[in-house]
């Protein structure tokens, strides 16, 4: 494996680089050379996007909250946790290419149940949080997943799906902790903050994704390790991400390009993004472009006409 390559976000494509230059170069070895560790001799998905770059207090995650509250995450801090929520899996049965499902909105558990789903070598299943029951079940019982991870605002949907497997749930300051269900932070306590990344290939599952269901039922898609090389890429030279950016992508991580390029992208080229929790409007947006100074702003296309995604939200 190794540890001491790094590499600087938004190099490479230039103005005085023309377009058919670039690409005559372009070898996709260069890109793999990027990485930590090797593609086919040993690689983690939480390795690449968090310990490598907790060597130093860099910052990960700028969040804010929809009643007002914010806070600021570390690579380091995010290290910690992943490991512990490892852990928590580990004790649950949860092993290497297990699927284990997240339906929560945007808040910071989200990263650390990913990252922690990739350090142990499992397969993180997003579920977008404005489905009903009745998808829930469909997505769940299709990737056979073995645990789902939610908050209080959605663990009730979960009383409508049927054989649903074991549930952690994340609750808040002042908001009840469930009688059935397993407490997020209380387990992540009890945890080690101590667990080495299990080490796969690059053709081994990191992520399943479901489609919108538009032409038909939903189909799950596993995505392979190596397609972290694709992440790089559009990052580098699509988005042109640098380190000195203040970089925010709107879309919702329940779907591919949020996930993608909103919290797996900048991690991966040691970058901070920003996480809103409340809905997107004119004025939300406005408060996060003026608080964080936004320099670099991504969205997916459909997301100023319908900003919850709800044409697809009850779809099965």
């Amino acid at each position: 494996m190794r540890t001491s390559n790094e590499f600087s976000p938004g190099e490479g494509l230039s103005g005085q680089q023309g377009y058919e230059d670039f690409v005559s170069s372009f070898q996709i070895k260069d890109v793999a050379a990027m990485l930590s560790g090797d593609l086919e001799t040993g690689v983690n998905a939480c390795l690449e996007c968090c310990d490598r770059h907790a060597r130093s207090d860099r910052v990960a995650l700028y969040w804010e909250g929809e009643t007002g509250d914010s806070s600021v995450h570390t690579f380091r801090e995010l290290q910690a946790q992943s490991a512990r929520f490892a852990n928590r899996l580990r004790s649950q049965g949860v092993g290497p290419g297990d699927r284990v499902a997240c339906l929560l909105p945007r808040i910071p558990e989200l990263f650390v149940a990913a990252l922690g789903i990739w350090r142990a070598g499992a397969v993180y299943v997003p579920l977008f949080t404005a489905f009903g029951p009745k998808a829930i079940q469909f997505r769940l019982a299709r990737c056979e997943a073995s645990l789902v991870i939610t908050d209080i605002t959605q663990r009730s949907k979960l009383d409508g799906v049927a054989d649903c497997p074991p549930a952690v749930v994340v609750s808040r300051s002042g908001q009840p902790v469930p009688d059935d269900g397993i407490e997020f932070h209380r387990e992540l306590k009890r945890q080690s903050s101590e667990f080495s990344p299990v080490m796969l290939t690059g053709e081994h599952p990191f992520m399943l994704l479901f489609t919108s269901g538009t032409t038909g039922a939903p189909k799950g898609v596993a995505v392979p390790i190596q397609a972290l090389l694709s992440f790089i890429v559009y990052m580098k030279y699509a988005v042109g991400l640098r380190e000195d950016d203040a970089y925010w992508n709107v879309a919702d991580p329940g779907w591919a390009y949020g996930l993608w390029f909103g919290v797996t992208g900048p991690l991966l080229l040691g970058c901070a993004t920003h996480f809103q929790e409340a809905p997107f409007t004119a004025q939300s947006a406005y408060l996060m472009l003026s608080k964080y100074g936004i320099s670099r702003l991504a969205a997916a296309p459909n997301c100023l006409p319908d900003a919850h995604g709800s044409r697809d939200a009850g779809r099965s």
